[in-house]
């Protein structure tokens, strides 16, 4: 896995380092997209240089593209599901390149590698991306990436002023400033296994919608699901004003009823136990976690003890038992504990203990 710190420049200066070239021998074909619904979206494969810019350019923004070194094979492909202000790609050129936009101006650009490496720089932030660690771009700054040949990556593209937008109206009040996303999006964290198990939903249902009656109203509904995904789950300059709204106007019994779970979601709790804790009816419970949290009291529960056994594999030694892990954040049936940590975090609980230690 590539490394994921974030090396911070001069102001205003982005870093030149680029992604070291990638031998010759290396393969740069991808034999299976990684998001089903992208098979058959294919919508344009060339080997010219020219053409590959002038393609991407219609798709995205003008950009300087160009070879890293003496190998000037191309092998561009480009799979395209499009959306109303939005779109989900996926992008491999098949040779070391170096790829400058500028600045993106009228988007944001999520990139997840699922095979290779790259770098980006965005403003004054960059990182070195793998399959581990996504690059989340922002507009407004200067942009510079390199990938090595052997790249795929899986983007979404989404619309600036749709994100500010909503934002915007999540506030309730006017953005002072451009919104800028931390670069980096650890793949491997609960935000960024929500974030593509996300994409990997709105793929498979704007392919499925696509030549429906009313399929626009769906797919607005299904960009508007990735916007907020984005701003909840990834850390950006409006994110601690965008927490103390959102704790404003949670209800106390829904607050409260969180931090009983936070305190005791190893001992056995029922939705009774925690109406009678908070004094609501279970009614009146429900309805706020609905409102307020968009899952069940009970859905809450098992998501704080999934989380809480995530973080104690990631820190566990290899010698640690993931059935006592389990057991002791409060699972008691095991077998369903097991579907449910491969849903939530897209592996067993043993890969994630073998992986991290």
């Amino acid at each position: 896995m590539t490394g994921g710190l974030v090396h911070e420049g001069a102001c205003g200066s982005v870093s030149q380092r680029m992604v070291p070239p990638t031998p010759l021998h290396e393969t740069t074909s991808l034999s299976t997209l990684p998001i089903g619904a992208l098979r058959g979206r294919l919508i344009f494969h060339t080997n010219e240089l020219d053409e590959a810019r002038e393609k991407v350019t219609a798709l995205y923004t003008r950009h300087r593209l160009d070879f890293i070194g003496r190998d000037r094979r191309l092998d561009t492909y480009f799979y395209h599901i499009p959306l109303p202000r939005a779109s989900v790609n996926c992008l491999g050129y098949g040779s070391d390149m170096i790829i400058e936009p500028g600045d993106l101006q009228s988007f944001f650009l999520i990139q997840t590698p699922v095979r290779g490496a790259m770098h980006a720089a965005c403003g004054k932030q960059s990182i070195d991306s793998g399959p581990g660690l996504s690059s989340v771009l922002s507009p407004a700054v200067p942009v510079r990436m390199s990938w090595r040949a052997n790249c795929w990556q899986v983007q979404v593209r989404l619309d600036r002023a749709l994100i500010e937008q909503c934002l915007s109206n999540a506030l309730e009040r006017p953005l002072s400033e451009p919104v800028m996303f931390e670069l980096g999006m650890d793949m491997r964290s609960p935000a960024g296994v929500s974030w593509w198990n996300t994409v990997k939903y709105v793929a498979e249902q704007a392919h499925l919608v696509a030549d429906l009656p009313h399929a626009t109203t769906v797919l607005r509904q299904l960009e508007h699901l990735l916007v907020n995904s984005l701003l909840y789950l990834q850390p950006h300059n409006y994110s601690d004003q965008l927490l103390k709204r959102e704790r404003c106007i949670v209800p106390r019994h829904v607050k409260r009823a969180e931090n009983y779970i936070a305190d005791h979601y190893n001992e056995s709790i029922s939705i009774e136990d925690l109406a009678k804790h908070c004094g609501v009816s279970l009614r009146t419970l429900y309805r706020g976690f609905q409102e307020f949290r968009h899952l069940s009291p009970m859905q809450h529960l098992k998501t704080t003890r999934l989380d809480r056994v995530n973080r104690l594999l990631r820190a566990a030694d290899p010698s640690d038992s993931v059935t006592r892990i389990a057991l002791d954040a409060g699972f008691r049936q095991l077998g369903r504990f097991a579907v449910e940590y491969r849903r939530r975090f897209g592996e067993c609980p043993s890969a994630t203990l073998r992986n991290c230690s």
